[in-house]
C-alpha cells in the first residue's frame, strides 16, 4: 500500500482557514541596530585596565623616582659627588633622556644629615631666588604663615647665604635647579656667588646641552663646576626593565609588552619619554580595539622600511659616517667640526661650512633631526639611526 503525498491531505483543509493563512500579514524580520551593537562592544578605559588586571595606566609621564632605571654608572657618580661635598654638579641630556627623575631620585637618596632643596624651574630675575627659597622654610601654622609672608626671613639677594647657613646648621645642604637652560645669565651669576658663600652646599645644575654654550660666557661658573654628567639613553635590557617594573607597580604581571619590546626599543632609541610615549599608545590602541593581547598589529609599521633600515649605514660616505657616528649626544654644527681631524680643511670656518651641508642631507635622508633650543640648532641621530649606530 502506498502512501498519499502530503499535498492531498491539506486538500481536504476548509477554503477559510486556507484563506485565512494566506492572507496574514508576513512578519518583518528584525533589522540588526548597529549602533547599539557598536556600544556594546565599547569599553572603558577603566573596564579595560579591570579586564588586564592593571590598577592604572602603567605609562603616563608621571615622574617616579622610585622605578627610575638605568644610567647606573651615572647615578653612582652623582652620588659620589654628593658625597664628597662639591660645590657646583651639571647633569646634561636631551629632552626625555630622564634629567628631572634622576635629580628627584637623587634628592630621595642623599644621607639623611642632608638637607635637599628641588626648584624645577629658576627664576626669570635674580630677585625670585628670595621667594623661591623662602617657600622652602614657611612654617605649618596657618597664624605664623601670615606672618611669615608679611615679614619675610630673606629680604634681599644678599641675606640669602646667612639665612640658609642658619637654618641648615650641622646639614649639608643640596639644591637641584632644573631646566637650567632657560635660566638668565644674571641669575647663573648669583648661583656662582650662593656657592661661594654658602659653608656646606652643593648646587645641582640640570639642564640641556645647549647650556654648555651659556657657560662659555660664564667662565667662573663653568671652573666652578666639579663633575658633570650626561644622560643619553637606555639599553635594550633597561628598556625592557624600564616597562616591567612600571606595569608591576600598577598590578601587572610585568611581560604584558613582552611581544612589542624590539618594536618599542627601535623605535624609540631607548629615550625613557619616548618609550612611555609609545607604550601609551599600544594601551590606547588595544583600548580601542578591546583586545588585552599587546600584539605588533595593534600599531601599523612599513615592514619593508623597517628591514631596509638595517643596510643604511652601509651606503654613507666616509664623512657622512664620521659626523654620524659623533652624534651619539645633540650637538651643534661648531661642536661637530671640533671633533673632526681639522687638519683636513683650510680652516674650522671651512669644517663647520662642511658639517653643516652634510648635516642638511642627512637630515633629507631621514637619519638627523634637529631642534632649536635658545639661539642655537641641535643636531641629533633619529631614534632608528641612533639604535642601529648602537648595534654597530
Amino acid at each position: 500500500m502506498v502512501d498519499e503525498p502530503l499535498e492531498n491531505n491539506d486538500s481536504s483543509e476548509p477554503k477559510e482557514e486556507i484563506n485565512n493563512v494566506q492572507n496574514k500579514p508576513e512578519k518583518v524580520p528584525e533589522i540588526p541596530n548597529i549602533k547599539n551593537k557598536q556600544l556594546n562592544e565599547f569599553i572603558s578605559t577603566k573596564d579595560w585596565l579591570t579586564k588586564i588586571g592593571w590598577k592604572k595606566n602603567p605609562f603616563t609621564f608621571e615622574i617616579t623616582p622610585s622605578l627610575f632605571v638605568g644610567y647606573e654608572e651615572q647615578k653612582r657618580h652623582l652620588m659620589h659627588v654628593l658625597e664628597q661635598k662639591h660645590k657646583i654638579v651639571l647633569v646634561t641630556g636631551p629632552t626625555g633622556s630622564g634629567k628631572t627623575t634622576l635629580m628627584m631620585w637623587a634628592q630621595d637618596n642623599v644621607p639623611k644629615n642632608y638637607f635637599s632643596i628641588y626648584i624645577e624651574k629658576p627664576p626669570d630675575v635674580p630677585e625670585g631666588l628670595v621667594d623661591v627659597l623662602t617657600a622652602h622654610f614657611r612654617p605649618a601654622g596657618f597664624l605664623q604663615n601670615l606672618i611669615y609672608l608679611i615679614k619675610p626671613k630673606i629680604k634681599n639677594l644678599y641675606e640669602i647665604p646667612d639665612f640658609l647657613n642658619s637654618k641648615t646648621i650641622g646639614k649639608h645642604v643640596v639644591i637641584f635647579f632644573d631646566e637650567i637652560h632657560e635660566t638668565d645669565v644674571k641669575v647663573l651669576e648669583w648661583l656662582r656667588v650662593l656657592s661661594d658663600h654658602l659653608d656646606n652646599a652643593t648646587i645641582v645644575l640640570g639642564g640641556l646641552h645647549v647650556f654648555e654654550q651659556n657657560l662659555e660666557k660664564l667662565e667662573t661658573l663653568r671652573k666652578r663646576i666639579a663633575a658633570k654628567i650626561d644622560l643619553l639613553s637606555l639599553t635594550k635590557e633597561e628598556t625592557i626593565e624600564l616597562i616591567q617594573r612600571r606595569i608591576a607597580a600598577s598590578g601587572g604581571r610585568g611581560d604584558e609588552f613582552d611581544n612589542v619590546i624590539d618594536i618599542v626599543y627601535e623605535k624609540t632609541g631607548g629615550f625613557p619619554r619616548e618609550i612611555l610615549r609609545m607604550c601609551n599608545e599600544f594601551v590606547n590602541m588595544a583600548v580601542r580595539k578591546n583586545d588585552v593581547l599587546i600584539q605588533p598589529n595593534l600599531l601599523t609599521f612599513d615592514v619593508k622600511k623597517e628591514a631596509h633600515n638595517v643596510h643604511l649605514l652601509d651606503r654613507l660616505t666616509p664623512m657622512q659616517r664620521d659626523v654620524v657616528e659623533h652624534l651619539q649626544k645633540p650637538l651643534t654644527p661648531g661642536q661637530v667640526a671640533n671633533m673632526l681631524d681639522l687638519q683636513k680643511y683650510k680652516s674650522r670656518q671651512h669644517a663647520v661650512r662642511s658639517v653643516n651641508n652634510i648635516l642638511k642631507v642627512l637630515m633629507q635622508q631621514g637619519f638627523v633631526e634637529r631642534v632649536k633650543e635658545d639661539k642655537a640648532y641641535l643636531y641629533h641621530l633619529s631614534p632608528r639611526i641612533k639604535t642601529l649606530v648602537v648595534k654597530n
